[in-house]
């Protein structure tokens, strides 16, 4: 089912399968990636993992259980339970299903708001079952580069201490990657993501990045201070790249004896809630 939510500013379409936004707005111009060849998908939502799990399974307390890339929300059905004209909640619930990879219990909501011409996106976990729970979250939005990744840069608030690397592999990168005027900059290009490879800025002491148009000038910002990392994807000759804000990380093929001991992972205590929130500017 599509939900849809709007201001003067920006429309939004959400599917309750998988709580993934569809479709953004702004004055009737639309600036998500729409599925084509390259990627079916639209802004995937990560949860209870983020990356791809080193076999495709994850060890809880010894025992195994198959984990496909990112988690299984982005194909589960969400409950809406709540919306008005500017604002949208979603809610999936473990369940006999979600225990067959994942056996906890939990409640995982996503809630979408609008302010202006930005979009709130909060993810909140909780924590229903006895004991500990581990997690991740992140999300996957694919922004329209129209123009081509050639015409784009990102603009970090800050100047980051490291270049950032490639995840599988931790190939460090080294061209366009700058210093300018106190904040990193990191021209895209085509031969960046040669091979399917994501960028990953580990740990970045800035809070928000801006999707720079160098032909228009025409900005996206994402604030993300919330996160742990921020991972960046494409493909060569795409219209659109993914900036993802992550609270975890890709196993990146290592062994991993049980999931407390996977990269990036979060402990939740016993009926404990975890909220982390990233916006979105245009």
């Amino acid at each position: 089912m599509i939900i849809e939510i709007k201001n003067e500013h920006l429309a939004v379409k959400i599917n309750t399968l998988g709580a993934e936004i569809k479709s953004i707005k702004t004055n009737g111009e639309e600036r998500l990636h729409q599925p084509n060849e390259i990627w079916e998908d639209q802004s995937p939502v990560l949860f209870p993992i983020c990356g791809t799990p080193t076999g495709n399974k994850i060890t809880v307390d010894g025992v195994d259980y198959p984990m496909t890339a990112h988690g299984f929300a982005m194909f589960s059905e969400f409950e809406l339970v709540n919306q008005t004209e500017t604002s949208a909640t979603f809610l999936l619930v473990s369940s006999a299903e979600t225990k067959k990879s994942y056996p906890y219990d939990f409640e995982f909501y996503v809630t979408y708001t609008l302010d202006e011409s930005s979009i709130d996106v909060c993810y909140e976990v909780k924590n229903k079952s006895i004991g500990a729970m581990y997690f991740s979250v992140g999300c996957h939005e694919g922004y329209l580069c129209p123009e081509g990744l050639s015409a784009y840069e990102l603009h970090f608030e800050k100047a980051e201490p490291k270049n950032p690397f490639i995840c599988e592999g931790r190939r460090p990168i080294e061209n366009g990657f700058s210093i300018v005027d106190g904040h990193s900059v990191h021209k895209l290009t085509d031969e960046l993501f040669t091979d399917s490879i994501t960028v990953v800025y580990d740990s970045p002491v800035s809070e928000y990045v801006i999707l720079k148009n160098t032909l228009s000038g025409r900005e996206t910002k994402i604030y993300f201070k919330d996160f742990d990392h921020l991972l960046m994807w494409t493909e060569p000759g795409a219209d659109f790249v993914c900036i993802e804000p992550w609270c975890g990380m890709s196993q990146l093929g290592l062994p991993c004896r049980d999931i407390s001991e996977k990269n990036g992972i979060h402990k939740l205590e016993e009926n404990g809630t975890y909220s982390v929130h990233h916006i979105i500017t245009f």
